[in-house]
């Protein structure tokens, strides 16, 4: 009886320091849970710098020169002379179109050039024929005037005056006076000797006939083009593409035939924005990075658009190859290594101080080393490192670049890295240790 009371005893006594220690860690946790949750960061230090890493951007190889040739005449074709994949130069004949109609249309051309020239020559004639007659005409009708004038007893022989003048002179030869009515009769007929040398004299009929002849030349010079345009040559250099004409086919100059490719040149075409342009100069060299067949090569830009495309609103660029190979084809795809030209310092942050929320970016900054400020900030260019910053940080303010994703605005921090010394912390533990020691601990 007397051990079983003793038992009893220390149960209890054990009993009594449990429920100590137990209120005790309660007390202690209790406690705990009344002070805010810090948490671990790393943070950085805003500072000025430069991106100064490649841009890269995509367009298209295309040949120098590609032109498409079309017959200037339609026709049944008679010979080709090449074929797809053929190197031709400037001249090189591609086909023979049938000139049987051409010339036919030249012979009739022909004839009738020369029947406008001889009308031509004719008309000339006649009117020098009319003007040597007129003058005839009005020098004797002068003369007549002039012998009424002056006529006083002299004596005229009618053979000399012409018949017309008969009447006029018999009766002067009878009254052996002209009178008022014969002079003014006289004149009349110089005024119209004089009208009829004009009339005579006029191009009209001339100039209408070298119009013809005119008409006539072109068309004799348009039948000599067909029939000269019936063979159909490279207007450039370059190599045959799109051939697929053959003896007999009907060509007209509706279709083009072929496309004549030059590739000794080539150039990338591709268009960039407005924002890139500050990175861009005429002359100004590049890379040019040919996906397809892994191959590098080196560009030159040549031009910079002045205008943007109306559908894109970007700017066209041009960039020649400086060491092309055969292995490039039109339209494959170039990407375009560009250093930037225009190197400026900026605000920088690490990539991994920033946040995206929506269409925000968003970084944590502490001015204390005790709490954090949401902020959001405007960015510009950006590196696999680093973003430049347009409006919202300053140098010198500190962001948090590890932890970021459990912040909160006002929420409390422990810097974890060297740079809490900038605010008087003890250093501790990088966050990487401590979050293997919490990794271990739960594991044990």
């Amino acid at each position: 009886m007397a051990l079983t009371k003793e038992k009893g005893s220390v149960f209890l006594f054990a009993l009594m320091l449990v429920l100590v220690g137990c209120s005790t860690n309660g007390s202690t946790l209790a406690e705990e849970k009344d002070e805010p949750a810090r948490f671990p960061v790393e943070i950085s230090q805003i500072e000025m710098g430069t991106l100064t890493s490649q841009l890269s951007l995509s367009g298209n190889v295309m040949a120098s020169k590609q032109l498409p040739v079309l017959p200037m005449v339609a026709g049944e074709v008679k010979a080709v002379h090449v074929k797809n994949g053929d190197i031709v130069e400037r001249g090189d004949i591609i086909i023979e179109i049938d000139v049987s109609d051409i010339e036919l249309s030249l012979s009739q051309a022909r004839a009738g050039l020369e029947a406008a020239e001889v009308n031509l020559n004719g008309t000339k004639a006649m009117r020098e024929q009319s003007i040597r007659q007129a003058q005839m005409q009005l020098n004797q009708a002068k003369e007549l005037y002039k012998m009424l004038n002056e006529a006083e007893d002299i004596d005229i022989e009618l053979e000399n005056v012409p018949e017309e003048f008969h009447d006029i002179f018999h009766r002067l030869i009878q009254s052996n006076m002209p009178t008022e009515a014969d002079k003014k009769q006289a004149k009349t007929a110089v005024e119209q000797a004089e009208m009829a040398l004009a009339q005579a004299k006029r191009t009209e009929q001339v100039d209408a006939a070298s119009a013809s002849v005119k008409q006539a030349n072109l068309s004799v010079e348009m039948a000599e083009k067909q029939k000269k345009h019936a063979v159909v040559r490279a207007p450039i250099g370059g190599q045959i593409s799109n051939f697929n004409t053959s003896v007999g086919a009907m060509v007209s100059p509706q279709a083009p035939l072929l496309q004549v490719v030059q590739m000794d040149e080539p150039v990338v075409h591709l268009n960039v924005n407005e924002s890139m342009l500050a990175n861009l100069e005429v002359d100004q060299e590049v890379g040019v990075y040919i996906r397809s067949n892994n191959e590098e090569y080196d560009g030159r830009i040549t031009y910079i658009g002045i205008m943007p495309t109306e559908q894109s609103r970007a700017y066209p660029v041009e960039i020649a190859i400086l060491n092309p190979e055969e292995k490039l084809r039109v339209g494959m795809l170039a990407e375009v290594l560009i250093t930037p030209s225009m190197v400026n310092q900026e605000v920088l942050v690490h990539v991994d101080a920033v946040m995206y929320e929506k269409d925000e970016s968003i970084v944590y900054v502490t001015a204390d080393g005790e709490s954090v400020e949401r902020r959001v900030i405007t960015i510009g260019n950006e590196t696999s490192e680093w973003i430049s910053v347009e409006s919202g940080l300053e140098v010198g303010e500190f962001v948090v670049i590890r932890g970021i994703h459990q912040l909160y605005d006002e929420a409390l921090i422990n810097i974890r890295n060297d740079i809490g010394q900038s605010f008087g912390e003890k250093i501790e533990e990088p966050l990487e240790s401590e979050d293997k020691e919490s990794s271990s601990e739960n594991e044990v």
